[in-house]
């Protein structure tokens, strides 16, 4: 095989492979463990660098400005004690796979996906849950695991990335 195609390989299990399964593991351990790891966040910013290196992207000091600036709301979210430290981490790695004007659907979506993880933990604090639904939320707590949120929506935005759509 040669460099070419490599290369090619390597871009498509970067953009079909491991964002979306390091944004499983994310859903998966601040659901089971409350953390986002820090390797985590620090692989999706390593896998964009080299999407960066590979693709032939424009905007990426755009990109670098958007997570920065998604970084500092995190932060300061996270001063108030309304999301984790690895919320604001994990949201701020992100926004680099994400274009920049996907970031307010992004803000928009996590909203609305936080709202159901709300209404979820609140109506099992309550007792109205189904047993089914009622197990899921009980591994949680009483806080809102908002990297479900924020994974969630770099998921579904993902496909209409201009990083899937870079040769």
């Amino acid at each position: 095989m040669d460099r070419v195609h490599t290369f090619a390989l390597l871009l498509e299990v970067l953009r079909t492979g491991l964002y979306p399964a390091l944004l499983c593991l994310a859903i998966g351990t601040d659901l089971a463990r409350r953390i986002i790891p820090n390797l985590l966040v620090l692989a999706l910013i390593a896998g964009f660098a080299l999407v960066a290196v590979l693709t032939p992207l424009t905007d990426v000091s755009l990109r670098l400005m958007a997570a920065g600036a998604v970084t500092a709301a995190g932060f300061v979210l996270f001063s108030h004690d309304l999301i984790g430290a690895g919320d604001a981490k994990l949201a701020g790695a992100l926004a680099l796979w994400l274009d920049p004007a996907q970031v307010p659907a992004f803000v928009i979506i996590c909203s609305l996906i936080g709202a159901l993880l709300t209404l979820a933990v609140t109506l099992k604090t309550h007792g109205r849950l189904l047993p089914r639904a009622r197990a899921l939320v009980a591994r949680t707590g009483e806080t809102i695991p908002y990297g479900v949120a924020l994974a969630g929506a770099g998921l579904l935005l993902h496909p209409y990335s201009s990083v899937m759509l870079a040769s």
